[in-house]
Order: structure tokens, then C-alpha cells, then sequence
């Protein structure tokens, strides 16, 4: 089992505090995840955050990854505003300028590989394989099968796929999770954290058998869910009240590094990841 980085936690309080401020939710068991994601790789290759906003997880991802060797997150979001009624004046653009000042202030700016553009864009010329596949981009159900199905190729065996708003009232991330990676063969370990969800893609359908009740007990929990959060936000008092029910029977409680990284790196690992005993 690789060892959790010695300066884990001071970077997990210090993100916390740097992160505080800055547009777009991530809850305190999130950012300590997604740190844990980034510091400890269980496969090759790049870090991949489709959906970056105003920066505050993209921070996250490359002060993580700045525990390990490689360092860069690679970085997609076209950085639209969703809102056209009142538009920006000519020439100003505050998504990109917060984005940008965000990752200045916190010291990442030159680890970010950023890409001002959709992910079907950036898929067109992408050619790396990833070892962390972060999904927090477009929340419709096409979208976000769409970018899990065009990097997909791409993840070396052991890479983590993780997808944001897996419990909030949208669609396409807990769609794609339950549908696309909980019923697949070649995902294994699988859980929640928050509201992320996540699993380890193995490239050889064998080695996630032993996975797979527990796979399909927490597919039939996030099966109840989703025809409310297909309804969406608008959906009424009733509905807002079952999904909170039911979403309070998922297991989505915060996640203990050690025991998370002896369930993600098996006997073969140090061969994943090129490493020598």
C-alpha cells in the first residue's frame, strides 16, 4: 500500500483556509478527498478536471498533486456564463479574470495546464493517458456521459474517476455513475464522499469481481434517487423532501485515507504506477 504523503494534513487545513473564499461549493470531507485523490495516484498519466468555475478545485487538484512528483492538472472549461440577460460589458470577462487571479493568489498558476474551451473540444487533440478523471463540467445527462465516454479511453489501468453533485438534484451525474461506472466490469472499488462519487477503472474485468456486491448494493441505493433528481430543483416540496430521505441512506461519509488507499492499491500496484519495491 503507498504511503499518504507526510504534509497531507497541513495541506488539506491549508487549502481550507485558502479555498474559503473562493467561488463554487466544495464541503470540508470534499476538499480532503479530492486532496487525497491528487496526492496519492493510483495509476499514470495526467490529472483531467473538466469544469474548473471560479478555480476552487482546480487549487485542490494541483496543491494535492504538488505532494507527488508530477504536479500539473490539466484544466478544461470554456468559462461561459450561463446568464445572458445581463451581460458583461465589451471587454470584460470576470469568469477568466477570477479564474485566473484565484489560481495567482494561491500559488498554482503554473502548475495548471489550462484549456479555454469545451471538453468535446479538448477531446479532439487528446492524447495522455490520465490517471485522475475529474468530472464537475455540464450537469445534463448527455454532458457528462458524453465527457466520461470520451476520455474513458484514455484511463490507465487504476486511474480514479471521480464526478461532482453525484447526490445534488441534477441528472447526468448521478445517471452516468450508476449507469456507466457502477454497472460496469471494468470499474472496482467505488463509493461516496459528500457528494462525489468515484471508482477505480482496471483495465482487466478479473480483478473487480470481488467488488461487485458491493457495487451493485450502493447502485440500488442511488437507483431510488434518481428519478428526483431527474425532476430537478423545480420539482416541488414533496419531491425535495423524499430525495433528502433517501439520499440520507446513501453512504457518503467522510473517508479515511488509510483505509481508502488500501482498497484502491492492490498487490499489483507498484507495477501500475512503475514503481520498485
Amino acid at each position: 500500500m503507498m504511503p499518504l504523503p507526510e504534509d497531507f494534513e497541513n495541506c488539506v487545513a491549508g487549502l481550507l483556509e485558502i479555498t474559503e473564499d473562493i467561488e463554487g461549493y466544495l464541503a470540508e470531507r470534499e476538499v480532503r478527498f479530492m486532496t487525497l485523490l491528487a496526492a496519492c495516484p493510483t495509476g499514470r498519466g495526467e490529472i483531467l478536471e473538466i469544469g474548473s468555475f471560479k478555480g476552487k478545485s482546480t487549487i485542490v487538484l494541483a496543491k494535492g498533486a504538488s505532494l507527488t512528483k508530477e504536479a500539473t492538472v490539466v484544466a478544461v472549461d470554456p468559462l461561459i456564463p450561463k446568464s445572458t440577460i445581463d451581460p458583461s460589458p465589451e471587454g470584460d470577462d470576470p469568469w477568466f479574470r477570477d479564474f485566473q487571479s484565484n489560481l495567482r493568489n494561491a500559488g498554482v498558476e503554473k502548475q495548471v495546464e489550462f484549456h479555454r474551451m469545451s471538453s468535446a473540444e479538448l477531446a479532439e487533440t487528446w492524447n495522455r493517458d490520465i490517471k485522475l478523471l475529474w468530472i464537475d463540467g455540464d450537469h445534463t445527462y448527455a454532458a457528462v456521459k458524453s465527457d466520461l465516454e470520451m476520455f474513458r479511453p484514455f484511463l490507465s489501468d487504476g486511474a480514479i474517476v471521480a464526478m461532482h453533485d453525484v447526490l445534488n438534484v441534477f441528472e447526468g451525474p448521478i445517471r452516468v455513475f450508476t449507469e456507466d461506472v457502477l454497472l460496469s466490469s471494468n470499474f472496482g472499488p467505488a463509493g461516496l464522499c459528500g457528494s462525489i462519487g468515484w471508482s477505480q477503472y482496471l483495465k482487466d474485468p478479473e480483478s473487480t469481481s470481488k467488488f461487485r456486491r458491493q457495487k451493485a448494493r450502493l447502485y440500488r441505493k442511488l437507483n431510488t434517487l434518481i428519478p428526483y433528481s431527474a425532476l430537478g430543483k423545480g420539482a416541488g416540496r414533496v419531491p425535495r423532501i423524499w430525495h433528502k430521505i433517501l439520499r440520507s441512506r446513501v453512504p457518503h461519509s467522510d473517508v479515511e485515507p488509510v483505509r481508502w488507499l488500501s482498497s484502491v492499491t492492490p498487490e499489483d500496484s507498484q507495477e501500475r504506477q512503475g514503481s520498485t519495491p
